[in-house]
């Protein structure tokens, strides 16, 4: 007995859902690439925030704007920096597949309460382009824009906790 319209429903499942099977099979992928890559993206970016932040305390040193900045690891996904003044930050980063976050405090001033001070939280998405590489994205604002390397977002990082 022949089971023609078995034969018939499963070309019409294969016509109908191809493409949401191959779009479903790309987005694996991506987040393949995101879950390997990112971390390697995470480690980099946190390294090259605490070099940064090493040559500004050298830059700083000396000078009354001088003032205690740290940065503290807590795990592969956790990084909190603190500057006691001028301007006072309070900040920490978090990574979680598929993004970075940076939630933070500052204040031009003196040390600032961290339980009242007003926080802002940025989401930094990962990327991934046909070729599989892999950038960081801004989540917010009118114009986002992306950072190709630990480098590029870790200098956007520095700039949005230090600069006046």
């Amino acid at each position: 007995m022949s089971k023609a319209w078995i034969e018939e429903l499963a070309e019409d499942i294969k016509h109908k859902n191809h493409e949401a099977a191959e779009e479903y099979g790309r987005a694996q992928h991506r987040n393949g690439v995101i879950t390997a890559q990112g971390r390697i993206f995470f480690t980099d970016l946190v390294r090259i925030l605490e070099d940064n932040i090493t040559q500004l305390r050298a830059q700083l040193q000396g000078d009354p704007a001088s003032a205690d900045l740290a940065i503290q690891t807590t795990g592969a996904t956790h990084v909190h920096i603190t500057r006691s003044r001028f301007p006072w930050v309070d900040a920490t980063i978090l990574h979680h597949d598929p993004t970075i976050t940076l939630e933070y405090a500052k204040d031009p001033g003196i040390t600032g309460d961290p339980a009242i001070a007003e926080r802002k939280t940025l989401i930094f998405d990962f990327h991934v382009a046909p070729d599989d590489k892999l950038s960081v994205q801004d989540a917010f604002g009118d114009t986002p824009h992306s950072y190709a390397t630990p480098e590029d977002l870790a200098r956007r990082i520095t700039e949005i906790l230090f600069a006046a």
